[in-house]
């Protein structure tokens, strides 16, 4: 079965709903359809998923999934069972609602910020035998530091699921936005780390990959 990006589908999606063009910095460039760089730094299938038990869910704030400077669409990239929704204030989509209530995901937030209650805080993904038979389903917000932060706030249907943070880690790499704070990550960084601390050197390790081949072919047309 070919591998289905859920936040490039999102976007075709959400295309067909659109009233206003979206203009992303660098609109004239003739850009890739999937991965949106440039045409000729087109990254798409430069890596291979990895098998593994953990899936992601990307619950991605309005706007997020068109803009070329996303890092999403590269963890979606690299796991094989992938998901993504556009973050509504006021309602739950029935097929995500589906998804969180299913017997068989183990929903965990992932949100590296100090406004998760530290009774809610967990460092790992918990281990095979506490999980019930059920699969280890990561819910990043996806935005910037501020929307993700309103998201999480904003959003009671994910007040039950623990938040997984991320220790040990210093200033990101990705240069692609400006950062509010030094200790903020883009999204795919905190997704490898998170990787890698949990086990999935593999997956942690492709997708740091993906990542820096993305942000260099990115940085080449920045304007």
């Amino acid at each position: 079965m070919a591998h289905i990006n859920s936040v490039r589908r999102l976007r075709e999606h959400e295309l067909q709903f659109s009233k206003k063009e979206f203009k992303a910095r660098g609109a004239a460039l003739k850009r890739c359809s999937e991965c949106m760089l440039e045409e000729r730094e087109c990254i798409c299938g430069s890596v291979t998923p990895v098998p593994t038990e953990i899936a992601v869910c990307m619950l991605m704030y309005h706007a997020e999934y068109y803009k070329p400077s996303n890092t999403g669409q590269l963890i979606c990239e690299v796991v094989p069972d992938n998901y993504a929704f556009r973050w509504h204030r006021t309602e739950l989509e029935e097929s995500l609602k589906a998804l969180i209530e299913s017997e068989a995901w183990y929903p965990i937030i992932v949100f590296v910020h100090d406004a998760a209650d530290p009774d809610r805080q967990i460092h790992n993904i918990p281990v095979q035998a506490e999980l019930n038979g059920k699969r280890p389903l990561l819910i990043f917000l996806d935005g910037t530091w501020r929307q993700a932060k309103k998201m999480f706030i904003k959003s009671p249907y994910l007040d039950q699921f623990p938040v997984l943070q991320l220790s040990g880690f210093n200033k990101g790499s990705y240069q692609l936005r400006e950062s509010y704070h030094e200790h903020h990550l883009s999204t795919v960084e905190v997704a490898f780390e998170l990787f890698r601390q949990n086990g999935e050197l593999e997956l942690g390790d492709t997708l740091e990959q993906l990542f820096n081949n993305f942000r260099t072919a990115y940085q080449v047309h920045k304007r």
